[in-house]
């Protein structure tokens, strides 16, 4: 005795055949009715369409009343029981209309605002002292000591100034007030020093130490030299004990609180790119900090070799966590628009398309293949294949694709099998999706 159940079972699935209540008589064909006009089908069991109203003859349900005119493509729905749901933990979400823009994710190298670098050189010739700067990348401060010079140059600047200053004195006298036949010698004395003290502070004395020599009257040896704004030092050329003289380096050091961000970017991406699109930095070294910016493409730069352009833009670093030679994460958000959305995670990418699951009535779920737009960094446009309001799997949709695939399969090899005279037993067998009868010889 042979057994031919699926050959049945998978042509009644393929082809939406109506299923009789009763069974077949030995040798007929499986009546067949023209689902155009089907009104009734089985909630559990969507492939079984009658014109009237009664019991499905899979699982003996009472048929419910379909919109006129729906057809149902079996083979694409799979039936998922409530308790199976809960324990693969699966998640739908609704397809709506909301605002979404195109995220554009690159990468940034930061380096030094050149405008802020100040390059630290002797204004008069000398040893070094005392260098207080002990490498690249350490910071200063505005007011700090740099260095400390001994300048014999610098000594006699003091000495001149100290000259004036006693001429001045001699002149006015005790009383401190001016006699008329000094006044004009006074006066050109006046000019005189004002200029010597210009040239003192000049020499990178700080008014502090001018200030000092007038109290005191007495030629300060060895000078400190002062940051005059905050920064980090970039460069270091000389050591203590070295001579130096004004057309050398000492130092170089530069203020971060303002960077130059330079973002990479491929010509993929160029299309995408328009003025005054929203652009969020995220630091290499500190994740937590992030800055934001505005696109500006005059400062866009194309490189004919590699074809990968430049985009260059001024950036606030107030806490120090863009530091130059290091990278930041880029995030480019084009100008919002009103799209049909769905989470990224819902959507199964293959070599044939995009497709994904969606929910359907009485814990059904189809396989259905979309058309994206735009992406966002959680979202997706879709242009056809949803309306809004249907829901999708967003995890668990790779088994449900799987099983629906494989349903789809088997009914298109069952539907293909060569027909068989057969006899029907009496009573067909329930199955839990497939309707699958015993025969016999």
């Amino acid at each position: 005795m042979t057994v031919v159940a699926a050959s049945i079972a998978g042509y009644g699935l393929g082809s939406g055949a109506f299923y009789p209540s009763k069974p077949a008589a030995v040798g007929a064909a499986l009546p067949k009715m023209d689902t155009s006009q089907a009104q009734y089908t089985c909630s559990m069991h969507p492939q079984v369409l009658q014109d009237h109203a009664g019991n499905c003859p899979i699982c003996n349900m009472a048929l419910v009343r379909t919109n006129s005119g729906e057809t149902v493509k079996h083979a694409e729905m799979m039936h998922v029981d409530g308790a199976t749901q809960k324990r693969m933990g699966l998640q739908l979400a609704t397809a709506s209309v909301t605002e979404i823009n195109r995220s554009i994710h690159a990468f940034a190298s930061i380096s030094a605002d050149e405008s802020t670098t100040v390059s630290v050189n002797p204004k008069v010739e000398g040893f070094l002292r005392r260098l207080h700067v002990q490498g690249v990348g350490q910071p200063v401060h505005r007011g700090q000591v740099l260095y400390e010079i001994y300048s014999p140059e610098l000594q006699q600047r003091q000495r001149e100034y100290i000259d004036l200053l006693a001429r001045k004195d001699g002149l006015l006298g005790d009383s401190m007030t001016i006699v008329s036949s000094n006044a004009a010698m006074v006066g050109s004395l006046s000019k005189e020093k004002f200029r010597a003290r210009e040239r003192l502070i000049a020499a990178d004395m700080s008014v502090e130490l001018v200030d000092q020599l007038e109290k005191t009257r007495r030629v300060i040896d060895v000078v400190a030299v002062r940051a005059a704004h905050d920064g980090v030092v970039t460069v270091l050329g000389m050591h203590e004990g070295n001579y130096v003289n004004p057309m050398q380096q000492i130092l170089a050091y530069a203020d971060y609180s303002v960077v130059w961000a330079e973002v990479a970017l491929y010509p993929d991406q160029l299309e995408w790119i328009r003025n005054g699109d929203h652009m969020l930095f995220r630091s290499g070294l500190d994740k937590t900090m992030t800055q934001t910016g505005k696109v500006n493409t005059g400062t866009l730069q194309i490189d004919p070799a590699t074809r990968t352009a430049k985009l260059r833009l001024s950036l606030s670093n107030p806490h120090g966590a863009f530091r130059p030679g290091a990278y930041a994460d880029v995030d480019i958000q084009s100008n919002a628009k009103r799209s049909l959305t769905i989470p990224r995670d819902a959507v199964i990418r293959t070599g044939h398309g995009d497709f994904v699951v969606v929910a359907e009535a009485g814990e059904h779920f189809r396989s259905a293949r979309i058309q994206l737009g735009i992406e966002s960094s959680e979202m997706v446009a879709v242009q056809s294949g949803l309306k809004p309001g249907d829901q999708v799997a967003v995890n668990g949709q790779f088994l449900l694709d799987g099983a629906a695939s494989m349903q789809a399969l088997q009914a298109r090899l069952d539907s293909n099998a060569p027909a068989k005279t057969m006899t029907a037993s009496p009573k067909p067998a329930a199955m839990h999706d497939h309707a699958m009868m015993g025969m016999q010889p």
